[in-house]
């Protein structure tokens, strides 16, 4: 199967559609065969399917878009035995099977109608349904209710969100209360979907705005996983900081980040200037968080169940945010070496912090000339120097000390190795000198230099 124009209709939908616009044809073109087979296989059993939501929402604004979601009157048991063991059946109870393609998934999910969502989270029960409007009905946003008929290349766009793509606004489906008190998580969504282009924010509808704000306390009833898993697609966006401002004016914000009510809106600023576009989100969260204390903000980190290892590398980037090396060559060689990927962005952000009323967990203050020179002093070394293993092991050096072991064995290593990195030393005889320098025989091996920064 080669092209769309081979595919067998499957069932009409209940309402008029209107012939696809040239971007969605031109998108209609590229669909790859394994979909095509998806929905071919379901036309010929007499169901009716229809691609839905954000991948027709993307081609209309003409990016790419990749997950490809499936709406299908085909009942979910009923999948699973048409595609066999290329089905897994990851949400059967709410409609859902997931279907194996040539290198990727796809989701196809039964036309539902549902009662009432009363605990905020999922609905009481879901029968299945027929009707495609009713389906799109349910849905979040005018946007993300648009489906698209391959076989016949229609577009079904009952509540306009052609136009509200045309005009960058984010509007509900119907009531917009009704919306977000059925899934609170549409409160997050809303806010993610207002940064869509390079352009200005997108327009929130007044009464969804209204809604967000009058329903955020019930995002208390979301998963905290559910909620940080928004959050972190805002915040890995593009310049999220005047999303994030629009969010705690409108009071939701701390009803993610509920360790910490209120930020300083320079903060917000900071997020969006140019220069920092390109973080990293455990860059971003120790920015975001660096007026508080480096416990508090893994301890929030915690409460959002986020993956140890953004906790870790948010934890370590946000301590060293509050230090900076001296201007000395030496120290900023270890700076350099520590630092590795984030040492760029860390002398990014102390710049752009700099005549900013921003006050640093460790209550850093940087001067504008200070960080220019350690910037052009970073320059020099970044591009010649970098992360370097120390020159010699345990065995050299025991060779050479006769009974030194154990912990001061450890701590003598990594003397060696700062005064490697200090130096700049690249051969492994040199370090001869080195160790015949060290008074390592006596005194506190506690207090023995690291190659640590701060």
């Amino acid at each position: 199967m080669s092209s769309t124009k081979n595919l067998t209709p499957g069932l009409e939908a209940d309402m008029a559609g209107n012939p696809c616009p040239p971007m969605l044809l031109r998108w209609l073109g590229t669909l790859p065969n394994d979909l095509l087979t998806v929905l071919q296989t379901l036309a010929n059993d007499g169901a009716g399917a229809w691609l839905v939501g954000g991948c027709v929402r993307d081609a209309w604004l003409g990016d790419p878009s990749s997950d490809i979601d499936v709406c299908t009157t085909c009942p979910p048991d009923r999948m699973l035995t048409l595609f066999g063991e290329k089905a897994i059946p990851t949400g059967v109870d709410y409609g859902t099977v997931t279907v194996k393609g040539e290198g990727r998934h796809y989701e196809v999910t039964t036309l539902r109608t549902e009662s009432m969502y009363r605990d905020g989270r999922r609905p009481e029960h879901v029968q299945w349904g027929s009707s495609l409007r009713e389906d799109l009905s349910r849905r979040d946003f005018t946007f993300n209710s648009m489906a698209v008929d391959v076989a016949r290349q229609l577009l079904y766009d009952p509540f306009q969100g052609a136009i509200d793509l045309r005009h960058r606004t984010v509007r509900a489906v119907g009531d917009a209360r009704l919306r977000c008190e059925e899934d609170a998580l549409r409160i997050l969504r809303a806010y993610r979907f207002l940064r869509r282009d390079g352009g200005a924010l997108w327009r929130m509808e007044p009464s969804l705005a209204s809604a967000v704000s009058e329903h955020g306390l019930r995002l208390t009833l979301v998963a905290i996983e559910r909620r940080w898993m928004e959050m972190r697609k805002i915040l890995e966006g593009d310049r999220p900081g005047e999303i994030l401002g629009r969010m705690q004016e409108q009071g939701v914000l701390r009803h993610v980040f509920e360790d910490m009510t209120v930020f300083n809106e320079a903060l917000f600023k900071l997020l969006d200037e140019n220069e920092l576009n390109d973080l990293l989100l455990h860059q971003r969260l120790a920015l975001l968080t660096i007026e508080h204390p480096t416990k508090g903000v893994v301890h929030q980190l915690q409460r959002l169940r986020t993956s140890r290892e953004l906790q870790r590398k948010t934890a370590v980037f946000h301590e060293q945010l509050g230090h900076l090396p001296t201007d000395v060559a030496s120290e900023m060689r270890v700076f350099h070496h520590v630092m590795r990927k984030d040492a760029g962005a860390h002398l990014s952000i102390q710049k752009a912090m700099h005549n900013r009323a921003v006050n640093v967990h460790t209550g850093l203050k940087v001067g504008g000339h200070e960080i220019d020179a350690l910037l052009r002093l970073w320059q020099d070394l970044k591009d010649g120097e970098g992360h370097r293993a120390c020159l010699v092991d345990g065995h050299w050096i025991m060779a050479r000390t006769g009974d030194i072991e154990g912990v001061r064995l450890g701590r003598l290593k990594q003397w060696l190795h700062r005064i490697q990195i200090e130096e700049s030393i690249n051969e492994p005889a040199a370090m001869e000198a080195v160790l015949s320098r060290l008074p390592y025989e006596h005194g506190a091996h506690e207090d023995w230099p690291q190659p640590v920064f701060p």
